[in-house]
């Protein structure tokens, strides 16, 4: 290409009278062909269902089944939750290794645990206030309903109610998130007490340490008061251990900090525990209503059982019943037929004995 390109580029002249060109064909075919072209299709859906021309005809299509909009909430609220499993997980292992005896600086690792605390917490708030927005939305209904063709600029679409099993479906997913996270969140406030109390057993081994090491020290300096080689071990001996009991304040302190600020997430959870408990209560009183229903309607099929055994006994005893009846009625006009019978054969008797005795 270059080289045509080239042999097709020449100087036109090089006379003082002639002006100097050059062909820019290929150079513009070359852009033109490499520019993506833009196909207005009127078969496209996309151009069906935004123009409306008179030539066009535009074509309703029935709306995509995509899942309600609660369905990607559900999937956040359990991704928060493995999320939440595995910080529970890592920090039950800084739990442990923070409960270990020791005089190095820990700060780090108190940072950690205030972070990790206050992430899981911040995950049941989020997760809380996302089960809070999962219900029923109202769908629209498609334009061949509303009346009306496609026009620009687009109107707002009519909306329809949520049905009831849309509503009940969102109901019980709710229910079972809510579930999920007081499980978890039982975990959490567990492995919490377990840190608590062995933050608690080691304060009160430290308080322990610290009145069996004064009392060592007293002993001590009064055992060796005589002799003053001793009295500056006792004395050096006496400044290390204040430094080990300052120390081991300094841990208390820290400690209970850290259990006041445990027990301040805990009283944060506690809210959430209300609603929580509240939705666990009414799914209850909804399970009892079904199984009171259920025992109802197994008693009303135990007397409908029995409704239909004896409603069969009268149907096989009908045809029986009808043929008494018949046989009866037939006895009754037979007595009929024999009662009235002789009156009628008198009758015609008298006649004839009278014409007798007149001859």
């Amino acid at each position: 290409m270059s080289s045509q390109s080239q042999q097709q580029q020449p100087i036109a002249s090089t006379s003082q009278y002639d002006p100097l060109t050059r062909s820019r064909t290929l150079l513009f075919l070359s852009i033109r062909d490499s520019r993506p072209r833009r196909h207005h299709d009127d078969d496209t859906a996309e151009n069906a269902r935004l123009l409306g021309t008179a030539g066009h005809i535009a074509l309703e299509m029935d709306e995509p089944g995509l899942p309600p909009a609660w369905v990607d909430i559900a999937h956040r609220v359990e991704e928060i939750l493995r999320g939440t499993h595995a910080k529970i997980s890592t920090l039950d292992k800084l739990h442990a290794r923070h409960a270990l005896p020791g005089f190095t600086d820990r700060t780090a690792e108190e940072r950690d645990i205030e972070r990790m605390t206050t992430e899981i917490t911040r995950d049941f708030r989020q997760c809380h206030n996302l089960i809070q927005k999962i219900a029923a939305e109202p769908t629209p209904i498609p334009s061949t309903q509303s009346g009306g063709e496609h026009s620009f600029p687009p109107q707002a679409r009519k909306m329809k109610p949520p049905s009831a099993n849309a509503v009940l479906a969102a109901k019980n997913v709710q229910r079972g998130l809510a579930a999920k996270i007081q499980e978890t969140s039982g975990l959490f406030r567990k492995k919490q007490k377990v840190y608590m109390d062995r933050l608690q057993g080691h304060a009160i081994k430290n308080q322990d340490l610290l009145i069996a090491s004064g009392v060592i020290s007293l002993q001590g300096s009064e055992g060796m008061s005589a002799v003053e080689e001793d009295m500056a071990a006792s004395q050096s001996q006496l400044s290390t251990q204040t430094q080990q009991t300052q120390q081991i304040d300094t841990q208390t302190q820290e400690r209970t900090r850290e259990l006041a600020e445990i027990a301040k997430n805990i009283a944060s959870l506690a809210e959430l525990f209300k609603d929580l408990s509240s939705m666990v209560i009414e799914q209850g009183t909804i399970l009892d209503s079904v199984e009171w229903n259920v025992e109802r309607t197994a008693d009303s099929m135990e007397a409908a059982v029995k409704e239909l055994k004896i409603a069969q006994g009268y149907q096989r005893n009908t045809g029986r019943r009808q043929c008494i009846l018949f046989l009866v009625l037939l006895i009754f006009a037979a007595l009929v037929v024999l009662i009235f019978k002789p009156k009628r054969s008198s009758q015609p008797a008298a006649p004839a004995s009278s014409v007798h005795v007149s001859r």
